[in-house]
């Protein structure tokens, strides 16, 4: 039995990559709904030049910030590490992109944060599968998710922002 606690030690991790993940993608759905509907438009259009724009632009810069710590100057250190984290952040952010266009071949009529929620759960149990999942459908997903966001380029939408709708079973109601 010594090897129970490798066992849950590993357990622990895809557990807290899973909800790692999800939580990103359904809060960038919430905090960015525009732009995570046009992330999925923009993989419904155009998946294969999105992933193999991400890979080569966002590849190199995880790259560099795994071999950070063997560059001698300070500043550029600093500048790539703030960099790769930046480049990591956005690929969780545009990926939610893809956990919305899973979500919503699964469940047409659900809310969209439900869509991606949905979404979210198939593909983090993807990205967490062993081996294939973690090693190589984990980058390939978030790189492909750069390659989104450069692609959409959210910074430069024309769309009209649209109000946020409370649902009408939220509205309490005046005694």
């Amino acid at each position: 039995m010594p090897y129970t606690g490798i066992v849950l030690f590993v357990l622990a991790l895809h557990a807290a990559a899973f909800l790692i993940l999800l939580g990103h993608w359904v809060a960038a759905a919430g905090m960015f709904p525009q732009a995570t509907r046009a992330f999925a438009a923009e993989y419904d259009r155009r998946p294969i030049r999105a992933t193999l724009l991400g890979l080569f632009t966002y590849g190199p810069l995880i790259l560099l910030l795994l071999n950070s710590a063997k560059i001698p100057n300070e500043l550029v250190r600093l500048l790539i590490v703030v960099a790769g984290f930046a480049a990591l952040l956005i690929a969780f952010i545009a990926s939610a992109g893809l956990a919305l266009r899973i979500g919503r071949n699964l469940c047409v009529e659900a809310d969209p944060w439900r869509q991606v929620l949905r979404g979210g759960v198939m593909l983090a149990l993807v990205f967490i599968t062993p081996l294939l999942g973690s090693f190589f459908l984990l980058h390939v997903g978030l790189a492909s998710g750069f390659g989104v966001f450069l692609l959409a380029r959210p910074w430069k939408s024309k769309a009209p922002v649209l109000p946020a709708e409370a649902p009408i079973s939220a509205v309490p109601s005046l005694p």
